[in-house]
Parts: structure tokens; sequence; C-alpha cells
């Protein structure tokens, strides 16, 4: 029995509309091509479906029967469009994003508030990670969306500059390095500082600038969160050195931030998996991190 799906919409719509006419006018094709499609379903079938009168088509028991399943199988068919405008109005999905600690807690979650708000059927999932955790969740596809250094070097992770960060010396407000506008690297020598760990990815990015300069301060903390060298300070514990964006963080005052010379940079970056095609949510999501990044980070 070699039935199609063209068959099966006119016989759908002639038993809901009672014609070949009003059928052919919801199909948007003339009413011969409905008369002509259910003649060949009726022929497929082998029984008829209709009688044809003055009035229209008078459906027989059968016809009855196999409309009963017919809307059943529409049904699905219907979920399935509704599904797939869902997705193409951004109605529907799942978004997976992993970030380094310091900016999941910072600027990724609030562009990440307003993405939702922009896009109520959307679902965000949020985690946070290092660097390592963040490049294994999508080199594994575990997540859809990284927000790491730009220095990867995985074949299967592609990664696209978000924008560049910077190094800030953060100290209490009555430290004698506090009136500077810039403090100079070497102006940290001797000093008492609590640090980033050397094997995390930024804390050997800000070792290696120290070691350049000849910087050595005395150790006397470790933590791999920028939030958590900052809190160590506002105690009393010495000076550390962390990224720019922590700094919105600790508006009291207690904590000042000053920029490094030379300077300590580095790019950060999305990550996404090279085996995987992004869907639309995915993509409006990424679009939104990179139209409202700076915006986030320098606010």
């Amino acid at each position: 029995m070699r039935m199609n799906l063209r068959q099966i919409e006119a016989f759908r719509a002639a038993m809901e509309f009672g014609s070949a006419t009003a059928a052919s006018e919801v199909l948007h094709v003339t009413q011969p091509a409905v008369s002509r499609l259910l003649a060949d379903l009726e022929t497929n079938v082998g029984f008829q479906l209709f009688e044809r009168r003055a009035r229209g088509l008078v459906p027989t028991q059968d016809a009855h029967a196999l409309y009963e399943e017919v809307k059943r199988s529409f049904i699905g068919l219907d979920r399935i469009g509704q599904v797939a405008t869902g997705i193409r109005e951004k109605a529907t999905g799942t978004v997976r994003v992993i970030a380094l600690s310091k900016y999941a807690d910072g600027f990724v979650a609030s562009i990440i508030g307003q993405f939702l708000k922009d896009n109520p059927g959307i679902m965000v999932e949020l985690e946070s990670s290092g660097t390592a955790g963040v490049v294994e969740g999508i080199a594994s596809q575990t997540y859809d969306v990284g927000i790491a250094s730009a220095t990867v070097s995985d074949a299967l992770i592609k990664a696209e500059p978000l924008f560049e960060t910077s190094v800030l010396v953060a100290m209490g407000a009555d430290d004698p390095l506090a009136t500077q506008k810039v403090i100079n690297l070497r102006e940290l020598n001797g000093r008492r500082m609590v640090v980033l760990p050397e094997d995390s990815e930024y804390g050997s990015v800000i070792w290696k600038a120290l070691r350049k300069q000849k910087v050595e301060p005395i150790v006397v903390g470790e933590a791999r969160t920028h939030a958590s060298l900052c809190k160590m300070v506002e105690a009393g514990a010495g000076i550390t050195l962390v990224d720019r964006t922590t700094a919105t963080d600790f508006p009291n005052g207690n904590i000042v931030f000053r920029p490094t010379a030379p300077p300590i940079t580095r790019v950060v970056a999305t990550l996404v998996n090279t085996r995987v095609a992004q869907s639309i949510a995915t993509n409006s999501f990424l679009n939104a991190l990179r139209n409202n990044v700076h915006d986030a980070v320098d606010s």
C-alpha cells in the first residue's frame, strides 16, 4: 500500500471541512488536485472513503475509522511543527555554558540574566571551573559554550577572542602604593603577597611577568579564585594581583586597584567544539555575549 503525506493531508482536510473545494483552500491547491489526491488514496487503501454528493463529500464509516488514526498521527506532526517553530523563533532550547569562575560569577551571569529576560523560552545552564575544566567541558561536548583564555591548544576547540583583560594590583586603601596611578611591578619586590598558584593558567601568566621583572614577593597565602585573594587583602594579609573584572566586586573602597607597568594582559575567548554545529539558541547566546561583553566588563 503506497500512500503519501499529501494524500493524507487532503483526506484530513476533506474530513474536517466537508468538501474538496474547502479542502483546496486550506491546502492552497486547486479543487481538481484535491479530488485527484482523494481518488488516489481510495485506490491505494482499496475502499471507498467518500460518497460524492451535490452538497459535498459524505465520509463513509470506513473513512471515519481511518480518520481517527490520522488525527492521532497529526497530533504528533503538529507537535513536531510546534517544536520546530519554537526552535526557529528561539522560543525553546537549552544552552550549556561553562566559564572561568571569576567570569561566571560576574559579567557572564549578568549577560545570561538579560538573555533569559529577552528569550524566555530558552534555558541556560551555567557552570564555573578552572581553565582545564572549561577546556574539558567543551572537548567532551558536555557544554556548548566555554569562556576562558584564548591560548587553548586543542584541535577540537575553536577559540574566538571575546575581549582583552589585564591584571591589577589590589591593596588596602592605606597602602603607600595606593597613592600612585600605576604600579611598577618592581615595586612589588619583597612585598607580602597572596597569590594565585603557579600551576593555574592565570597564575602562570602572572608569575612569568614577575620573574621577567626579577620581582620576588614574600608569598604569605595562596588561593585559586581572585575574589578569595581580594578578601584576604581586605583583611590585611598584604597585596595581590588579580584580573581587572574583579574590581567591580569590591566597590566599598576598602581595597584599591591599580594597573601595572608593564601591563600584564591576556585575551579571553569563547570556546566551542568544532565537531558540533551550533544550535539557533547557542548562536543567539554567543551573539548576545559578543554584543554586551564590553559594557558588562567595563561597568
